[in-house]
């Protein structure tokens, strides 16, 4: 499933109802790699842990979709739908599914993984638009990779709303500057559905930690894919910050593992 340099394409798999992930990404990839997407099957079920389980059974499926576009990698924008299987079982998943599709497939939250990895923070902060249980899978999956979770908070509890796609860039903004970061420690907001960037980017210079978001990660995954990969200036800005708190004893080789083709240039 491979295309010349020239037409280098990328497959991002959204979940049904989610409104801010294709913007978001597109926000930071400038054109190349080419980005299709494909939706994963919509549920009517009120029950987020059932519609968790539709979504896990359904990757594969989306990812052939695709059918036989000439695609560098697939992402799966999901993370909650991965934390109850732990960092190692989600890899292996992504394992099995890339070599049947002959093509890498990620999910996002094994995209965060590697971002985290890459700027060798050991720490971080979950600010995630998930009940109380979610929450908790969520730092047992983080605290499996070997991270120590410093503190984690349900932001539909703090702001009263009621899922990821109801809070706005100015609520976000307001949330992140009245919280109390630990040094050292990375604020992940995870969750694809909830708009972070615009948020992030007015804080950039004023932040006194560094921020991180799933859809960050994603978009710098993808970026890896490709070998004319061009992140737009706000790619750029946000990943210079976090180079800026990186605590990697080499920088430069952090860059490369993460970033083969040198998307942060």
């Amino acid at each position: 499933m491979k295309s010349s340099t020239s037409h280098e394409a990328v497959g991002l798999i959204v979940p049904p109802s989610n409104p801010t992930l294709e913007d978001e990404i597109e926000s930071l990839i400038d054109h190349v790699p080419r980005i299709h997407t494909a939706r994963l099957p919509y549920s009517s079920s009120g029950d987020l842990a059932v519609r968790n389980e539709l979504y896990l059974d359904s990757y594969l499926d989306a990812a052939r979709s695709f059918g036989t576009l000439p695609l560098q990698g697939i992402i799966v924008g999901c993370t909650g739908s991965n934390y109850r299987l732990g960092p190692t079982e989600d890899r292996r998943r992504c394992e099995l599914a890339s070599a049947e599709l002959g093509v890498p497939l990620m999910t996002a939250s094994l995209a965060v993984l590697e971002m985290i990895r890459a700027f060798g923070f050991s720490k971080i902060q979950l600010e995630l638009p998930y009940p109380d249980w979610l929450i908790q899978l969520a730092v047992e999956y983080w605290q499996a990779a070997g991270l120590e979770v410093v503190a984690h908070h349900s932001m539909l509890n703090r702001m009263g709303a009621e899922s990821a796609y109801s809070i706005n860039d100015q609520e976000l903004e307001t949330y992140l500057q009245q919280l109390q970061v630990a040094p050292d420690t990375v604020v992940l907001l995870s969750g694809t559905g909830m708009p972070t960037l615009s948020a992030m980017a007015d804080l950039i210079e004023r932040y006194p930690a560094p921020l991180m978001s799933s859809n960050l990660c994603m978009a710098q995954w993808l970026l890896g894919c490709s070998q004319q990969a061009r992140g737009t200036d706000l790619q750029r800005q946000l990943c210079t910050k976090l180079q800026r708190f990186s605590t990697a004893p080499d920088q430069a080789a952090a860059d490369n593992l993460f970033n083969p083709f040198g998307a942060l240039n």
